[in-house]
């Protein structure tokens, strides 16, 4: 009868065991997904916060003024763009460029698109 036992309990915990290993395995995953979902939320919000930020002070700044005086060149317009990039790298947290540098192959490009789709945004609402 104990033998029964034993080589009933065997038999249950190795149909068990695989079952949870997969239920755990897929939860973990699941939890990795989530985080990672989480961080990349909170990194492309602070690379929208970086680069409206950025923008703003550029015009604000740079921009504006040199319309006012009929300056505002394309060698003007090639300045404030990289016064804007500047501004937005010098504003992202250290741990968001990791993760930047890590999800795009130029970091540079990606917020220069960034930007000058927020430089169309902007204008859009003046007018």
């Amino acid at each position: 009868m104990q033998n029964f036992l034993i080589e009933l309990l065997t038999a249950v915990i190795i149909a068990v065991v695989p079952v949870i290993t997969t239920m755990l395995v897929n939860w973990l995953r699941s939890s990795v997904a989530n985080v990672k979902g989480d961080l990349a939320k909170k990194y492309a919000e602070e690379v929208a916060n970086a680069v409206a930020d950025a923008v703003t002070a550029t015009s604000q700044v740079y921009v504006d003024e040199l319309k006012k005086a009929e300056l505002f060149d394309l060698d003007a317009q090639k300045h404030a763009a990289e016064m804007a990039l500047n501004a937005c790298l010098e504003s992202l947290s250290p741990a968001c460029k990791k993760f930047l540098d890590n999800a795009y192959t130029d970091v540079c490009i990606y917020l220069s698109n960034k930007i000058e789709a927020e430089v169309r945004n902007q204008k859009k609402e003046v007018l």
